[in-house]
């Protein structure tokens, strides 16, 4: 049993739990920053997840390491749309401790990306769901097709789709067009990479 792992390379690793399953299940970085987690039904024996960030990390259950494999990225993914128009530059960003009308903004224009303080409250693959979400509005005015943007190109980093998922349901609220885009990526997960289990 162990509750760490040291990972030299950007690596997908399969797992077992060996005592009581967990309900929550976090993966912390040498920082003490939840880099990864899952919630789970306290039922499934075994997971697999990618962990595209070479570190050490320990977690907040035991389990038995199955086997640890160079990562696998799923590019079963979707077509994006074309664009709706081309404002393609580097983006600079910008903190702004008042800025409390999101988590994150864009001004596609002057190439400009807010930070507010809740993107700070985020855990870091979130953050970069996030980060990704803005730079796809330089291609897109559509919310949905900055939200396909971000996780295409999430997942082609190597990160978990759970965790894509996730950044949805945290940041937005619950209001029909906030549910809709949510409904979508779950739609889209499930049809690109087989049926949907958080990884």
């Amino acid at each position: 049993m162990q509750e760490n792992i040291i990972v030299n390379s950007a690596s997908t690793v399969y797992i077992a739990f060996t005592s009581e399953m967990p309900k929550l299940f976090l993966m912390i970085d040498a920082d003490g920053d939840v880099e990864y987690f899952r919630y789970m039904d306290g039922k499934t024996p075994r997971i697999r997840f990618n962990i595209p960030v070479p570190g050490s990390y320990t977690f907040n259950c035991p389990f038995s390491l199955v086997k640890m494999v160079p990562i696998e990225v799923n590019y079963n993914l979707p077509v994006l749309p074309s664009p709706e128009r081309d404002r393609l530059k580097e983006p600079v960003i910008v903190y702004d401790p008042g800025w409390t009308i999101s988590v994150a903004s864009n001004f596609t224009e002057e190439g400009v990306i807010v930070h507010g303080p809740g993107w700070l409250a985020l855990i870091k693959p979130i953050r970069l769901f996030i980060d990704l979400h803005e730079v796809g509005h330089f291609f897109y005015r559509t919310e949905q097709y900055c939200d396909l943007y971000a996780l295409v190109n999430f997942l082609r980093m190597g990160y978990n789709r759970s965790t894509a998922f996730y950044a949805l349901t945290k940041v937005l609220g619950r209001s029909p067009e906030a549910m809709d885009r949510i409904k979508s990526m779950f739609s889209t997960i499930t049809k690109t990479t087989g049926e949907f289990s958080p990884e």
